[in-house]
This record gives structure tokens, sequence and C-alpha cells, in this order.
């Protein structure tokens, strides 16, 4: 009789979750309805549904037990060797792993939907969600596919040596920055910590009727998110273990000047057109 030692492999589960996070991007399910890794991990029955299929192969007697894997048994286990899965990445421009980036992207274009159907909600705002919007643009990810100079790389760079003094937007962007008071916590968590808090001030300062940027209000995180000329977004996340902080930024590309409008309120994707783009389905973004 012998049996395989399982190991279970943190960055195989990792990379499942991150798989399932990049099929949801295109979903309009949130993806913080999905499981995390490393929270729960339930136990459930097997079911052999395949006749008189041998379960495992009985040893004869106790000098039997391991008899097939030689020298390489454990505790009446047989050992195999086990390579760790290493992450891809799909933007290595901002060192973010598979899905990370993706998740950002995802997330401020839910975001951007919601406001541009008209169902974010605006403390400011008499009926209690801020106007919709007819030509919110959907955004893309700003990494160049063959190399080159990007808003990755220029992101990743403001927060690559972990400043003491809060970076500044690269020439062009708009920047939204968060330091977070734990150096241990994951890119995805940090990314959702920071976006939902940069968008959270419409909810808790509110919109209203101010539809003009400025670099001093107290939703200008959420007016550089909101931007409807705005077409890329770039994100990046340092661990800064010396510091005991993450440093999370995210740059928009065109970016929003003081004095400029946020966007343009009217009926949803009514602006699509003269854009030369459609309007997403569900509706809210052209695209």
């Amino acid at each position: 009789m012998w049996g395989i030692l399982l190991k279970w492999d943190c960055n195989l589960e990792e990379l499942a979750y991150r798989s399932l996070q990049s099929l949801m991007s295109t979903c309009e399910v949130p993806f913080l309805s999905i499981s995390k890794p490393y929270q729960t991990m339930q136990v459930r029955t097997a079911n052999v549904s395949v006749a008189n299929r041998v379960i495992y192969e009985a040893a004869q007697n106790e000098q039997g037990i391991c008899s097939a894997c030689g020298n390489n048994c454990i505790r009446s286990l047989c050992q195999v060797n086990h390579t760790p899965v290493t992450l891809p990445t799909t933007c290595p421009d901002d060192q973010l792993m598979q899905g990370s980036n993706s998740e950002a992207l995802w997330m401020h274009n839910y975001y951007r939907r919601l406001l541009a159907s008209g169902w974010a909600k605006d403390t400011k705002s008499e009926s209690g969600y801020a106007l919709p919007g007819k030509k919110m643009l959907k955004l893309e990810y700003d990494c160049a596919s063959g190399g080159g100079t990007n808003g990755a790389t220029k992101t990743y760079d403001l927060i690559k040596d972990c400043p003491k003094t809060d970076p500044q937007a690269t020439n062009g962007y708009s920047l939204n920055f968060l330091r977070l008071s734990n150096y241990t916590i994951s890119e995805q968590e940090a990314l959702e910590q920071a976006i939902k808090k940069w968008w959270g001030v419409l909810e808790t300062k509110g919109l209203g009727s101010e539809y003009t940027f400025s670099e001093n209000s107290e939703i200008a995180s959420f007016a550089k998110m909101a931007h409807d000329e705005t077409q890329k977004v770039a994100c990046a996340v340092k661990n800064c273990k010396d510091k005991g902080q993450t440093l999370v930024a995210c740059q928009y590309t065109p970016g929003i000047q003081n004095d400029e409008k946020i966007y343009e309120t009217g009926k949803v994707c009514s602006g699509c057109r003269g854009l030369n783009k459609k309007c997403s389905d569900p509706a809210g973004l052209c695209e």
C-alpha cells in the first residue's frame, strides 16, 4: 500500500483566484463576491463515480508499505517532486502580478459605469445619486505591449523607492496616491482599499452641482477617476517593510486640469456616437 503526499500550493491557489478574477472582469458581478484565497477551506466528500475503480493498492504486510516509491517515503506516504507555480504577469512594467492590473481596471470601469448610469451615491444630491453621464469613456490599461515608456512604467517609478514624501503626477497625468499602514498587505487588497477610498468621497463628501475640478477639493480623488475624457489608467503597489507601509498609486491620462469639467451630464451614452463609439452593454460607457 502506498499513497502520495499532497501539498497545498498557495501560489497555485492564488493563480486560480486571479484567473477567475480575470474572467469576472468581463461580467457585471462585482469581483468582491469571489471567495479570496487563504480565508476558508472546505472539506468535501469525494465522489468516486467510476464503477470497480481501484481506490488504492493495498500492501500485503507492513513491509509492503511504500514499496512502490523506493526510499522516498515519509510516514507511509510517497514523496513526489514539487515545483512551485510562478505567477505570470500581464504588464511587467507595473510590477503587478497577473490579475491585479485587470482588477484595478475593472474597478475603475465599474465605478465609472455606476456613475454614468445614474447609480453612484452622492450625499449632496437631492435624489441621493449623482447625475448620469452622456459620454463616459471605457478605460484601457496603460501598458505598451511592445515595450517602451507608458503609464505603467511611470506609475511604478513614482513609488518603487518607497519615497518619504508623496509623489507628484507625471506630466500629462492625474495621480491618486495612498499610504497604507500595513507593509504585508497583498497588492490586490491594497488596490481594493485604495480605489474604494478614492471613489468613496463621492458618497461621504458629495459632488452636488460642483462639476468643475479643483486639485484641492475634497473629492479630487473621485474626480480623477470619473473624468469622462480620461482614456487610460495604470496602477502600482509597493510594500515598504522598512517604513511599515504599502504605497498605492494610479495615474490617469489625459489628466484632468483645474477648472475643467469632471464629466458631462445627460442621457446615458447619448454622447457616444459623437465620439465614434458605441454604448456598452449594460449601458454606461462609450467603448
